[in-house]
């Protein structure tokens, strides 16, 4: 879907890769944020007022802290999103203890 779709996609190493640095670089320490890489996108980008770019995603790219919509604060389709995610991969209650 990611890749035919959106365009959004990227590989499964460079997915790793981007895991990594998450977890590891000093520049990813603050909590409750969304990061994204501006690569290379099939919609244009753009800037926002505050500098930073908007819009692009896809391979490559730097990581900059991104907009949260409001579905992904929504408290609700969260609360789901766990449930549903804790389903799919067969998590027990004692594997979250």
């Amino acid at each position: 879907f990611m890749k035919y779709v959106t365009g959004g996609y990227v590989g499964e190493v460079e997915a790793g890769e981007r895991l990594a640095q998450v977890v590891d670089d000093p520049q990813c320490s603050k909590s409750n944020v969304y990061w994204s890489w501006n690569g290379g996108a099939q919609q244009v980008g753009r800037w926002s007022p505050d500098g930073k770019p908007r819009g692009a995603g896809g391979s490559g790219g730097e990581i900059f802290e991104n907009t949260q919509s409001d579905a992904v604060q929504d408290r609700d389709t969260a609360i789901k999103m766990w449930d549903l995610s804790v389903k799919a991969v067969g998590l027990t209650e004692k594997d979250m203890a």
